[in-house]
Formats: C-alpha cells, sequence, structure tokens
C-alpha cells in the first residue's frame, strides 16, 4: 500500500521527518519497503500566466510567449510546445533554475529573440516518465507562487508492506491510529455532516445475514458527474497508486483509501425494482466492470435487484449497472462482509480487487455509517445533489463479537521478560482506540476495538505492548525452561539407536502417508479392520493403513520405475486397527529388493534372499536381551514356506517374508523381502550388567546330528540352552546337509558347542561329560542320530 504522508500528515502530524516517521512505522510492525519523494529536486520554479501568445518571426514551431510570474516586468520566453495558449497558467523555471538531471537555466537567444526562462512539462520535473506538452494549470493557480508549494512536491509517498493480519492498517486512518500510539499525541476522529432530506426511494433486504451483517444504502440525485475531478483529491489517488476517473468513482476511491471502507455506487436509473443482498443462483451471469463475463457460483454473495446480479459482494460490481459520466442518479453502497464468506471469491474468479483486499482481512464494522456519510458529503460538495437518509439493514447478533481480554503485569513480565509501567500500558491502548473495561493495580480487561480482527488473546494484547515499545528496545534475557522431563528407563531401547542400527546396515528411512489406497490394504492385510475415511484428500488415500507396508511397497514401486532396482527402506510410524488410542500402535517395517551388493568386476552379481531380511531382523532383535522366536506360519501378504512369525513370551509381535507371488505381479514388482514389528516389543530390554571376562581357554566340540527334516533347528538349540549347563556359553549352527548317505526324510544338523570356566582351564573330561549330557537329550527328545 502507497500513502502519501502530507495526507497522512493532515490526520496527525508528528515533528519529525518523513524519513524518522518510516522508520518508526517499520519498528512498529509496519514494514515500510521504501519512500520516495513526488519529485526530484529542483528550485526557482513558478506559477505563470501567459499573458500573449505569438508566433516566432523566424520559426513557425516557436512561439513568442509574454508570462507573468508577479513580477513588475513579464517574461519574454519562447516556447515550442503546441498547447500553449494565451490565457493559461503554467509551470515557469526562471533564468538560474535548476533541473532535474543536471539543466540549468540561463538566458538564451533562439533565431535572433532573446528567452528568460522555460515553460516546462511534467517530465522535465521529473513529476512523470513522459507527457505530451506543456503542464496545463487550474485557472485559479496562484500567479508568482514557488511550484514546489503550489503542487505539494515536497510530499513522499511511504509504501508499506501490510502483513495480512492487519487489515486495518490499509487506510490512511488507519496508519493514523499507528502514528497517534507510537507518538503519543491525540487523535480524534472528525466528523462528517450530511443534510439529508427525506427517506430513500428503495427498499433494501439480505437474505444471507450471517454473510452481510450490515447493509448501508442512500441515494443522491441531480449531481453532476461530468465535471473534473478536484485536484487535491486527484494528486492523493494518484500517489496513491490509484487512476482518476469520474468523480463519483474517485469519490468512493477516495473513501476507500481513507477510511478503509470500500464502497460502490450504482446509476440508480437502471436498477430494477428492489435491492437484495443474496448468494447467486445456479447459471446467472454477470459482466464485471473490468469487461470481462463470468459464470456465478451459488456460494458467492452478490448485490442483486428484481432482475439481474448488479455486483460480486465485496469484489467488483457490474457493468450494466456501472456509474457512468451522464449519470444523475446513485445508489451509494456501505456496507460490512463477513471476511470468511468473501475470502478466496475473488481468486475463484480471477481477480484481485482493493475491495477484495480489504474485506478478506476484515473491515471495521463500526464505521459503514462514518463512511457512507463522508462520501456522501464529498458527492454533495463536489458534484451537488440532494440526499437521501440512509436505509439501513443490520443484523446485530450476526456481527463480530467484541470478547474482554484480561491481561496481567505477571504475564507481560512473563512473556517480554520485564515490568512495564502501568500508566505507558493504559495510554498505548487508549491511543489505539482499545476500551479499558476495568483494571486493577495489577491487571486490565480490555475490550478490542472494532476494527481489529487480530486481538483475540492475551498474547496478542502483550504484542502490541511489545511491538509499541520497540522491538529492538526489549531487554535480552537468558532464556530458561521449565520442563517437566519424564524419567527414562535404562532398559529402554531408543527409537533413534534403532533406526540406526538399520541404516548402518543399508537401509534409508522413508516417511510415507498413513493413508493408503483400497487396493493396497486389501492386499497387504485383507482381514484387518478397514477404516475409510469419508472425505479423502483423493481415491488412492481414502483409508487408514493397519501395515506400513503399503507405504513401503509404494516407495519401491516409485523407484523402480525410476531405474532404482537395489532399495532398503525403512520406516517408524503409527498403524490403525480402530480409531481409539489404544488401537493405534506404532511399528518398525522394512523392504529389501534387488542384489545383496553393487555391480562390481571382481564378485558375481548376488542377488538377496530371506536370510538377508531375516538376518536384519535378528540384528534389530539383538538390542534387547529378549529372547524371540521364529516360527513358520502364513501371512495373506506373504509368500507360503517363505513366511515366519516373530514371537515373544508366545505372543506374536511382528513377521519376516518374502512377498507373495500374486501381490508382486499385481503391483508389477521384483522379489522383495519384507519384515514387520511392533515397535515396543524391541524398545524392552534389561540394564545391562558388568561381567568380567574369562582369563581361561575356551573349549569347543562339533557335534553332527541326523534328525527327522522336519524338527526346527531352533528347537535344537533352544533345548542345549535350557540344560542351563555350568560351562556352557555359546551354541551356534554351522551346517545343514540332505543328500547322499543321509536317510530320505532326514538331515544332517552339525553345531558347535562352547564351554569356559571363570575358574580354571576345563579339563577334557569337564567338557565330554557335558557334551555327552547334551548328545542324551538330543537321542531321548529328537531321537537323533550322531553322525
Amino acid at each position: 500500500m502507497n500513502i502519501s504522508t502530507s495526507w497522512l500528515r493532515e490526520w496527525i502530524n508528528p515533528n519529525v521527518t518523513d524519513e524518522m516517521l518510516a522508520e518508526q512505522l517499520t519498528m512498529a510492525g509496519l514494514e515500510v519497503d521504501g519512500i520516495e519523494s513526488v519529485a526530484p529536486a529542483f528550485d526557482n520554479v513558478v506559477v505563470g500566466h501567459v499573458v500573449s501568445c505569438e508566433k516566432h518571426p523566424d520559426a513557425d514551431k516557436l512561439n513568442l510567449c509574454q508570462v507573468d510570474i508577479g513580477e513588475s516586468d513579464n517574461l519574454q520566453i519562447i516556447c515550442g510546445a503546441s498547447n500553449v495558449r494565451a490565457d493559461l497558467k503554467v509551470i515557469v523555471a526562471t533564468v538560474g533554475a535548476k533541473l532535474p538531471g543536471g539543466l540549468k537555466i540561463k538566458k538564451a537567444k533562439l533565431r535572433g529573440v532573446e528567452s528568460f526562462g522555460m515553460i516546462c512539462s511534467e517530465s522535465e520535473l521529473g513529476m512523470s516518465d513522459s507527457s505530451e506538452g506543456i503542464s496545463e494549470l487550474d485557472s485559479d493557480a496562484p500567479i508568482g507562487q514557488d511550484i514546489r508549494e503550489y503542487l505539494d512536491l515536497d510530499d513522499n509517498i511511504i509504501e508499506l508492506d501490510i502483513t495480512p493480519n492487519r487489515g486495518d492498517c490499509f487506510s490512511v486512518l488507519g496508519v493514523a491510529r499507528e502514528v497517534s500510539a507510537n507518538y503519543n499525541k491525540a487523535f480524534e476522529m472528525p466528523k462528517f455532516e450530511v443534510d439529508a432530506q427525506g427517506a430513500s426511494s428503495i427498499s433494501t433486504s439480505v437474505s444471507n445475514a450471517q454473510a452481510c451483517p450490515k447493509y448501508l444504502t442512500r441515494v443522491i440525485k441531480d449531481i453532476d458527474n461530468t465535471i473534473k475531478t478536484p485536484k487535491w483529491m486527484a494528486d492523493k489517488l494518484t500517489r496513491s497508486g490509484q487512476q482518476v476517473h469520474s468523480p463519483v468513482v474517485d469519490i468512493t476511491n477516495y473513501v476507500l483509501l481513507e477510511l478503509g471502507q470500500p464502497m460502490h455506487a450504482f446509476d440508480f436509473s437502471k436498477i430494477n425494482g428492489a435491492i437484495e443482498v443474496r448468494n447467486a443462483k445456479a447459471g446467472e451471469v454477470i459482466e464485471l466492470l473490468n469487461e470481462t463475463t463470468v459464470e456465478l457460483n451459488n456460494d458467492t454473495l452478490i448485490i442483486a435487484d428484481d432482475s439481474v446480479p448488479l455486483a460480486i459482494a465485496g469484489v467488483m460490481g457490474g457493468m450494466g449497472s456501472s456509474t457512468q459520466d451522464d449519470s444523475t442518479q446513485i445508489l451509494l453502497e456501505s456496507a460490512f462482509f463477513e471476511p470468511v464468506s468473501i475470502a478466496g471469491k475473488a481468486r475463484n474468479y480471477g481477480l484481485h480487487t482493493e475491495s477484495s483486499l480489504r474485506f478478506e482481512r476484515g473491515v471495521d464494522f463500526n464505521i459503514t455509517e462514518v463512511a457512507m456519510d463522508r462520501a456522501t458529503q464529498l458527492i454533495v460538495d463536489i458534484c451537488g445533489g440532494e440526499a437521501s437518509n440512509i436505509n439501513t439493514c443490520v443484523d446485530e447478533s450476526a456481527l463480530p463479537e467484541l470478547a474482554p481480554i484480561t491481561i496481567t503485569q505477571e504475564k507481560i513480565q512473563k512473556i517480554l521478560g520485564f515490568e512495564l509501567e502501568a500508566n505507558w500500558i493504559e495510554e498505548k491502548f487508549t491511543n489505539l482506540d482499545f476500551e479499558i473495561s476495568s483494571k486493577t493495580d495489577h491487571s486490565w480487561t480490555i475490550i478490542p476495538p472494532s476494527f481489529r480482527f487480530d486481538i483475540r488473546i492475551p498474547a496478542d494484547l502483550i504484542e502490541e505492548l511489545a511491538r509499541l515499545y520497540g522491538y529492538d528496545k526489549l531487554p535480552v534475557q537468558k532464556l530458561s525452561l521449565d520442563a517437566n522431563i519424564n524419567a527414562v528407563s535404562e532398559s529402554m531401547v531408543d527409537k533413534y539407536d534403532i533406526a540406526q542400527g538399520l541404516v548402518s546396515r543399508g537401509y534409508q528411512e522413508v516417511i510415507t502417508y498413513s493413508f493408503v489406497s483400497e487396493q493396497y490394504q486389501d492386499l497387504i492385510d485383507p482381514d484387518a479392520k478397514k477404516i475409510t475415511l469419508s472425505n479423502p484428500i483423493s481415491a488412492d488415500m481414502s483409508t487408514m493403513r493397519s501395515s506400513l507396508w503399503a507405504g513401503l511397497l509404494q516407495t519401491v514401486e516409485s523407484n523402480q520405475r525410476r531405474g532404482h532396482t537395489n532399495a532398503r527402506f525403512f520406516e517408524i510410524g503409527l498403524c490403525f486397527n480402530g480409531v481409539k488410542a489404544d488401537e493405534q500402535s506404532q511399528k518398525i517395517a522394512g523392504v529389501i529388493t534387488g542384489n545383496r551388493h553393487d555391480d562390481q568386476w571382481s564378485s558375481e552379481v548376488q542377488a538377496l534372499d530371506f536370510y538377508d531380511i531375516k538376518s536384519d531382523v535378528e540384528s534389530l532383535l539383538l538390542l534387547t536381551t529378549n529372547v524371540f522366536t521364529f516360527k513358520a506360519a502364513e501371512h495373506p501378504a506373504l509368500q507360503k514356506g517363505q513366511t515366519a512369525q516373530i514371537l515373544f513370551n508366545d505372543q506374536s509381535v511382528g513377521w519376516v517374508g518374502t512377498l507373495a507371488p500374486h501381490v508382486q505381479k499385481q503391483l508389477s514388482l521384483s522379489k522383495c523381502y519384507l519384515f514387520e514389528l511392533d515397535l515396543a516389543s524391541i524398545q524392552q530390554s534389561h540394564v545391562a550388567k558388568y561381567q568380567a571376562f574369562s582369563v581361561y581357554q575356551k573349549a569347543t566340540r562339533d557335534i553332527a546330528l541326523v534328525v527327522d527334516e522336519a524338527i526346527p533347528v531352533n528347537d535344537l538349540i533352544d533345548s542345549i540352552q535350557d540344560l542351563n549347563q555350568a560351562y556352557l556359553v555359546d551354541v551356534h549352527l554351522f551346517d545343514v546337509y540332505v543328500g547322499e548317505n543321509i536317510e530320505q526324510g532326514k538331515k544332517s544338523v552339525a553345531l558347535n558347542l562352547s564351554y569356559q570356566s571363570v575358574e580354571e582351564t576345563l579339563s577334557d573330561d569337564q567338557v565330554n561329560t557335558q557334551v555327552s549330557e547334551v548328545l542324551a537329550l538330543m537321542q531321548s527328545k529328537f531321537f537323533a542320530v550322531q553322525r
């Protein structure tokens, strides 16, 4: 938003330079993007009156002018402008004047005739980029007056970058309030007198009071809209970035910039019947002032008469009812539209207007009457005419509620870090038009004004105090944290350590949506309780996941489309078997696909298999000291015969296996191996305890047993460990053989037994005795035969 400092100073005039004023506005939260003078520096330029204008005796395109600049003798000036003529008020640069660009005016002789000055155009004074001919001033311009004073060229334009929460500052009035509060200068709202005569001759109604709680109209008759907009108003409009149109349109734009209230003027003669504020009907169209025709949506609030829409409420008027130069009767509108009902409507139609900009951020609902009177006063003064009384439609219950907010010195000190003086606090709130409804020695109950839609909680009030005090003046305080840190058991395995364990094995962590497609849910976990969203983002995100595998497989699919065939991904996230808290659980899952190692010249390519993923899972389980077991089982998403259920205390805590061929085919994936675990099951461990290393030699024995092929090796190992032999420290499998010299339906299992004592070196007899005990157990329990 651009604002003229001279216009602002008509409302409030602190004794500081424009540059200092701009700096203070920035420090108060109204960021100034720039400040620029209306015209560059020049001097000795005055208002002149062309007394006579004759052709140059020796040049057809030059004119010999006698110009009165208020001195005893007229100046003889040669001018080549086509629009120069007698009895014209002009801008005259006298001899000795210094103009922009370094031009210095001197006495000159053109074709043998002397010239004592120059009649200037606006471009020659740096007031515009280009101009056609010399500048023509109003006939009442005082002869001899300095042109900088007459045209107010010492004015500066401040460009404000106003944040969306400060819609009240999109006006001279709003910025004036800020200046008042910053400089402690008294500020009073001016009163505008209107001589209204008789009731309005048109009826108005509002069918959607929630979107339009207040709607005012007034008829003004017998106006003259052909006259020229006064120069003082035109200058203020152009310096604020507005174009000059006709007087009535310019006046509504002027009131918008001055008071922040968007207004609209309809040609009264083009209105058919009564005015109604309503939602558009399906199929209704309107030609707007920008000469585009749009089809209206039924959620768009419009102004309409008995026949057609006249305007999109709060956005733009229609061409059919617009005010023209020959309009003699107008219907003036001033309204409050609820911000949410206007938000986004302009963008829906590809529009962005000064009106929608303000209504979307919130316009003061108590200034509609003031703006109506101000616009009426200006129209009658400039265009003449007779104004009716205001026709009012107000629904008080639909207007925004101004709820009181209480703040305390304790709260202020806690947030800002220091205490503010009570008198200073009250002075600032008063200057900002906040009402102090009650107060004590250490607290205030404040009612925010109707134009401050951003003030709703105590923190908002304290922010106002902070910015008026000056963000640059706030004392630096050491940060303090009043935190209640919960104790975490040493036996808890941190989620970060679990994730890093997989990262160290070549995995990459991914984060996927909690929403999956119904297709993925049915493929991965068809038996789970399906939780379907009533309003999904898209059809592919309509179901809450019960497993992390859906997101991981989508990630693999996306990578394979881009040529990345070797992948190791994992995710930690929430899964849903219901909407209640106890029906949701944190899980960790992983997927691997492709080759075990990247291609290289020194070795053959090796594809991943089931045991790679099982090894990764076992590395996670080793982070705890708990005993987990793998049990052959079936899962709808995993391949039969290559699937294991993971058990802890005989309770299922996860799965590991190969992706089922039918799922792999349907998703167009290569061979994939997956695991999934309840995160809580691998976070519970035991506190580590120190145990001295034995300094004595370890003794090892290898045994080979022939057992039924169906007996899991894990059962053999568990049974040996359950013997709780005094010196046994480890049992591990190192070979399984099926084939020649082994009976059909049997297998040979080779185990390594390690024995060690912390007190002595074990003798062969001690070791052999314990090995014999193991062999006896294997023979009696599993009918094993030693090879």
